[in-house]
């Protein structure tokens, strides 16, 4: 008869994290903007904070949105793989894009995440 397990806890199930991406055309034309800003975790989305220690809020972070081919994310070291270079959580991370707030048709009906569910009304389209 085979030995029957008992489990004494819950075993917790990690969620996996939510990255914002959206798939860029030949029509939307080059964004010639740049931020700066600390890749951070906000309601389990992948976000950019103003500063490196300050507390993740909605009013000093920005949803970061990524163009859909332009980065790699790895789960169990959690790394996002963006231009070819590794970032952790914390990292400082510098990139082009356009800001934009909620809501702006021509932005979210192209985002792949409902990204009001991460409780950030604005964001940086980047990648």
């Amino acid at each position: 008869m085979p030995e029957m397990i008992v489990v004494s806890e819950p075993v917790a199930v990690k969620t996996p994290l939510k990255i914002a991406t959206w798939s860029p055309t030949k029509y939307n034309g080059r964004f010639t903007a740049m931020t700066a800003g600390y890749l951070t975790v906000i309601n389990n989305c992948l976000a950019l904070t103003r500063g490196s220690d300050e507390v993740p809020t909605k009013d000093n972070s920005l949803l970061l949105v990524l163009a859909d081919t332009s980065f790699s994310w790895d789960d169990a070291q959690e790394v996002l793989l963006f231009e070819g270079k590794p970032y952790k959580i914390g990292d400082a991370l510098y990139l082009d894009g356009a800001a934009f707030t909620y809501p702006n048709a021509n932005i979210t009906d192209q985002m792949k995440v409902n990204w009001i569910d991460c409780g950030l009304n604005k964001g940086w389209l980047g990648g």
